[in-house]
């Protein structure tokens, strides 16, 4: 009995140890059979309501100062590291003039360990003109599924926290340039659709912006086709090759500032987080090496917005 309870003890603590270690900052695979890790788990990949902070026990790849709690985007998101004050920037984002969001970038510094966290918020726009999905009635907002940011080298973790309970979470990050769509098993299912990938695979050819299968039909036919969920992927449709260069990093997300096909709302995204060896928090604005993608959870079109972002490298290579 003594031994049963020692064992019961031993794998108790293993168990603590195993939680506590998935909580925090990720680093990033550079080989292997997925570019990406697995982050937030509840509400499959956006397809239901995510309006919580990341608990304790879904908290893989949560920002140490965020688990359990909203942690706003000026706040340090993890101990030892202290704001950069340069790097402190807000810019406008638009997309053929009409102004989608609003990116925070901000910049923290741990002078011990040589290492800078690079954080970035998205505050969509509600007041946006622009039809997403112009074949389904009404007016559309943009909904988010993926940001990628570029301009990272060597070895990169990643972490996020929620300023709100209501702004999105990261589901899943990845060293790639590329973005991978995902559907449920119908709008607003639990599960996800026969044969997309949580963790994609990694033969898509490299620079490739999107890859799935494409705008799915409405419950109403508009546009034409098969619904979403139905369609099951072919090769490559699952597929992110990694960073050749390493320069980019790619956070699956669900976010919009309208009211999302699935009938929820999360109007930001959350605190995204980039942490990387740096000699000082400089960096550099660079066109090109920011994407916002609407890749399709629902019906909505393929739609990528191009933008610039401040990152310590300034090379935009996929």
């Amino acid at each position: 009995m003594k031994n049963v309870k020692l064992n019961l003890a031993v794998l108790s603590v293993l168990g603590m140890i195993s939680t506590q270690a998935a909580a925090g900052f990720v680093t990033l695979p550079t080989s292997g059979t997925s570019a990406y890790t697995t982050c937030r788990t509840a509400s499959n990949f956006g397809a239901q309501s995510d309006s919580s902070v990341p608990p304790t026990t879904d908290s893989l790849c949560a920002a140490p100062n965020g688990i359990g709690t909203t942690l706003l985007f000026t706040a340090v998101p993890e101990t030892g590291f202290a704001v950069f004050a340069a790097g402190t920037v807000t810019s406008s984002i638009s997309y053929f003039s009409d102004p989608v969001a609003t990116l925070n970038e901000r910049v923290w510094r741990n002078s011990t360990t040589g290492e800078c966290i690079y954080g970035k918020q998205v505050l969509m726009s509600n007041s946006s003109t622009t039809d997403y999905n112009p074949q389904a009635s009404g007016t559309q907002k943009l909904e988010v599924n993926d940001f990628a940011f570029g301009g990272y080298t060597g070895t990169v973790s990643v972490a996020y926290a929620k300023q709100a309970t209501n702004f999105g979470s990261v589901y899943r990050a990845g060293r790639t340039f590329t973005s991978v769509q995902m559907q449920p098993n119908v709008i607003g299912g639990a599960s996800v659709a026969t044969g997309f990938k949580p963790l994609p695979t990694t033969s898509a050819t490299l620079g490739t912006e999107i890859t799935g299968v494409g705008q799915t039909a409405g419950p109403t036919g508009t546009p034409s086709g098969p619904a979403p969920g139905t369609v099951v992927p072919t090769a490559g449709q699952q597929d992110a090759p990694f960073s050749t260069t390493h320069n980019w990093v790619d956070f699956t997300t669900d976010v919009t500032a309208g009211v999302d096909e699935d009938g929820s709302t999360n109007p930001s995204s959350p605190n995204m987080y980039i942490k990387q060896a740096c000699a000082t928090g400089a960096t550099t604005a660079t066109s090109g090496n920011f994407k916002i993608r609407q890749t399709g959870q629902e019906t909505q079109p393929w739609i990528i917005v191009t933008g610039t972002s401040r990152a310590p490298g300034t090379s935009t290579a996929p």
